[in-house]
């Protein structure tokens, strides 16, 4: 047993004094050892925080009026609330319940005090009853869970977290209902004061006790699906959820309709199969539906495609679709037909491949077990995809004429003749053109020459060249007055005598001090000025585009005479001003 040293030391005091008593034999002595009034007392600790039924010891000391300890004075101790903490004689704290309370040390009417708070206990284990258990899908269980402390007694009053591992297996509320869901193995838990109990839960599948399809019986086109609906009862003839039960699918004759391991039957011919579901986990459990497939009747037929055009002599392939009376689509291998009531603008064979024979409009059928499609598509020609001009360069002198041609090319790079071409010319004022692609020159410089057809041109380029002036015609003489201008004509011949106009001539004079002159716009005339009496030669030549010197020159004598001496008369002579 542990004894408070305080108790210790008050207990030692009085059997000395006890035995000192007995020794002198003196009560007037004994009477002056009795310890002295208090003045004070003090406690030690002056707070505890204890858990349900933890202890503590306090230690009271009182003071007499000196300040010093006395040391045989023994206070007294109570509590003021004995529901949550009392207290020994000797000072010794037990905590009973949670709560506060205040433990006092009173001496000579004087005392001191510890404030205690009793907070719960804390679990030193957990555990769930039971700890381990095995439920049906869709059972629910109650588990219970229990505290204890370090010395393994039950703590009441508690609350527990409760939690599950899975909860797609089991679920768990917070009272400890524990719910199966789906199979598996889960480990449900209570916690309190961070230490954790558990209990491990294994949740088994329901029991198939028999099973059905709906429709028990189908009736379909070949081709179609048929899906019966599977339905699970227990041993208690209650529905059981299907999902996540293994099922086994099978068709009894394969030829007729296969069967998918969802339970879709594909029919693949007429007859009859006969579908079975099998429960993979109890074997002996199984149920069936009947199938029977027939070929459908053809209530219409399509044909592929339905817009678009022919082109001339290209083959094109159609296709067709057959619909039965619910609207599905009829596999292949009925007999189909191909016509035309257009003979002469298409044929078509068996296979479905039309070729166009003439531009026009064409009407292709497709006939099968009565039924009967048409599609009417117009035939046009190979659309042109490029246009050459042959030459693609040429040149010609005024006057003549170059043949141009147009090689028209169809989107298969064959030549075709029978299109129409349109010719032109960027500058009419040089050249024209004919609708056969002759161009006529006209005046020097350069020109483009275009063919289009179906909005596809070629184009070539022609450059026209002046034809060189071989003589200037000009008269032997001619006479004019001088300071006064007049005008003399010539005429621009070539090779050929043809006349020729607009062509440079330049003009130069033996003595421009007596006489110049200038050759007009048009090459028809010249203009001369006289400047001082007597006589000189102009030499006209004519000169191309680079001032080269093209034919012969021709020379004419100028007379300039003095002015007349009649007044008023002057012959083959104008006043102006000076030639430039």
């Amino acid at each position: 047993m542990r004894v408070a040293p305080g108790i210790v030391s008050m207990s030692s005091r009085r059997i000395a004094t006890s035995l000192l008593c007995a020794a002198l034999v003196v009560s007037a002595g004994c009477l002056d050892l009795k310890p002295p009034q208090a003045c004070s007392v003090t406690v030690a600790p002056t707070s505890l925080s204890l858990p349900v039924n933890g202890s503590a010891t306090i230690v009271a000391t009182a003071f007499n009026c000196d300040g010093n300890s006395i040391r045989n004075k023994r206070p007294s101790f109570s509590s003021n609330n004995s529901a949550v903490a009392t207290v020994t004689t000797e000072g010794q704290v037990l905590a009973v319940a949670v709560g506060s309370a205040t433990i006092s040390a009173t001496s000579d009417g004087k005392s001191a005090s510890t404030q205690v708070t009793v907070t719960p206990e804390q679990a030193a284990t957990v555990t769930v009853t039971p700890s381990t258990l095995t439920l049906r899908t869709s059972d629910s269980r109650q588990l219970t869970a229990t505290a204890r402390n370090n010395q393994n007694v039950i703590i009441t009053g508690r609350t527990f977290r409760w939690n599950s591992s899975n909860t797609a297996i089991a679920s768990v509320d917070q009272t400890g209902r524990v719910s199966a869901l789906t199979p598996g193995n889960v480990v449900i838990t209570a916690e309190s004061d961070q230490t954790v109990g558990q209990a491990t839960i294994t949740v088994t599948p329901i029991p198939i006790g028999k099973c059905s399809l709906t429709p028990i019986s189908f009736k379909v086109t070949v081709g179609q699906l048929a899906q019966p609906t599977i339905v699970l009862r227990d041993t208690a003839e209650n529905v059981i959820p299907s999902s996540g039960r293994p099922i086994s699918w099978t068709s009894s004759n394969e030829v007729v309709a296969l069967v998918s391991n969802t339970g879709v039957a594909t029919t693949r011919r007429a007859g009859t199969t006969v579908i079975k579901a099998t429960s993979v986990e109890y074997p002996a459990i199984e149920c069936t539906a009947s199938v029977e497939a027939v070929d459908p009747r053809i209530v219409s037929i399509g044909i592929t495609p339905r817009v678009g055009s022919f082109r001339l002599g290209i083959p094109k392939a159609f296709g067709y679709f057959l619909r039965d009376s619910v609207g599905g689509e009829i596999p292949s291998g009925r007999v189909v037909t191909w016509s035309t009531n257009t003979p002469s603008i298409i044929q078509i064979t068996q296979l479905g491949i039309a070729t166009p024979l003439a531009l026009g409009t064409a009407r292709i059928i497709a006939t099968s077990e009565g039924v009967a499609d048409t599609v009417t598509l117009p035939v046009t020609r190979i659309p042109v995809t490029s246009v050459t001009l042959t030459p693609l360069q040429a040149t010609v002198f005024e006057g003549q004429t170059a043949q141009f041609r147009a090689r028209v090319t169809d989107s298969t790079g064959t030549e075709v003749t029978d299109r129409t071409v349109e010719w032109l010319v960027s500058d009419p004022t040089k050249a024209s053109i004919t609708q056969n692609g002759l161009v006529t020159a006209t005046a020097s410089g350069a020109v483009t020459v275009f063919a289009e057809v179906e909005t596809r041109i070629g184009q070539a380029n022609l450059v026209i060249q002046q034809i060189p002036v071989d003589t200037i015609v000009v008269r032997d003489t001619f006479n004019l007055t001088v300071n006064t201008q007049s005008a003399f004509a010539i005429e621009l011949r070539d090779a050929q005598g043809n006349v020729l106009r607009n062509r440079n001539i330049v003009v130069t004079s033996t003595q421009p001090n007596v006489a110049v002159g200038l050759a007009g716009t048009q090459s028809t005339t010249v203009q001369v000025q006289g400047i001082t009496v007597g006589t000189t030669i102009l030499t006209l030549q004519a000169v191309d585009a680079n001032n080269r010197n093209q034919g012969k020159p021709s020379r004419i004598v100028i007379n300039v005479n003095a002015p007349p001496t009649t007044p008023g008369v002057r012959a083959n002579a104008r006043s102006g001003p000076p030639l430039e």
